[in-house]
């Protein structure tokens, strides 16, 4: 999907894109980190990705490359997440964005990345408007009953879900550590508003359902929406699925209304 401009920049020495359809300033800004198990995909994977949400909210949209495991392994991808953050917060005015209108979004291992960083803005006094959080990895226990069940033939698979956690955090003891397991963080109120997106079919399906409930219970703005039939990774499957343009109208609608 074309988006006006498209620029490779260094946010503090981790590579960055920015897309950009106006050339307006104080636009939205949504801060997109991509899937992968902490292990795979960069910036050219999600770039569709990125474009469309570009396009269809009218944002400029930051998509960052943070470093992978097995050769940085936790905190590193956490803490390029965060610095990324912060460049964008100190510099995105002068691409005609608002460090005041800021969400982060991502899927899958970049929607960890997402929640973890609505709890470490939170900590840190940093303004957030929304977290999108898509099939996201929430509970380094893996214990999720829809691990088991949806564990074969569904893209994503068990055997791969404990293989990521291992090259990601192979100390066993960082497993459940909350900035690498936000569902064990020791507060969850006053938190940037949610929408969490799951897949039907989809291992980490109960990661994302038991995480609203945390979060609703907490009494935070929440939304939360099961996509039928759907598989792990279908974020990335906008040209071969027209259910999955659903999944991108329902984010503009949760954009609007927060």
């Amino acid at each position: 999907m074309p988006v006006k401009t498209c620029t490779d920049l260094s946010a503090d020495g981790i590579p960055i894109r920015i897309y950009q359809n106006s050339t307006e300033p104080n636009q939205r800004v949504l801060i997109y980190y991509h899937g992968g198990g902490f292990v795979l995909y960069g910036l050219n994977s999600h770039d569709n990705v990125c474009r469309r949400l570009a396009a269809m909210n009218n944002c400029i949209v930051v998509s960052v490359d943070y470093r992978l495991a097995p050769e940085f392994t936790f905190p590193v991808a956490h803490d390029d997440a965060f610095k990324a953050l912060q460049w964008v917060v100190a510099n995105i005015q002068q691409y005609g964005g608002n460090p005041k209108d800021l969400f982060v979004a991502g899927d899958s291992a970049g929607g960890n990345l997402s929640a973890c960083m609505a709890h470490r803005c939170k900590k840190e006094g940093v303004s957030l408007k929304g977290q999108i959080l898509i099939y996201p990895w929430i509970d380094g226990k893996l214990t999720n009953p829809s691990i088991d069940r949806n564990g074969e033939g569904y893209i994503l698979t068990k055997e791969a879900m404990f293989w990521f956690q291992e090259k990601y955090t192979p100390r066993k003891e960082d497993h459940c550590n909350p900035k690498v397991s936000p569902c064990y963080e020791s507060s969850f109120t006053g938190l940037a508003p949610a929408f969490i997106l799951t897949a039907q079919f989809d291992p980490l399906l109960d990661d994302g359902f038991n995480y609203y409930n945390q979060l609703k219970q907490a009494g935070n703005q929440v939304t939360y929406q099961e996509y039928p039939d759907l598989v792990h990774g279908f974020i990335n499957l906008s040209l071969v699925s027209p259910q999955v343009m659903t999944a991108f109208d329902d984010i503009a609608v949760f954009m609007k209304g927060v």
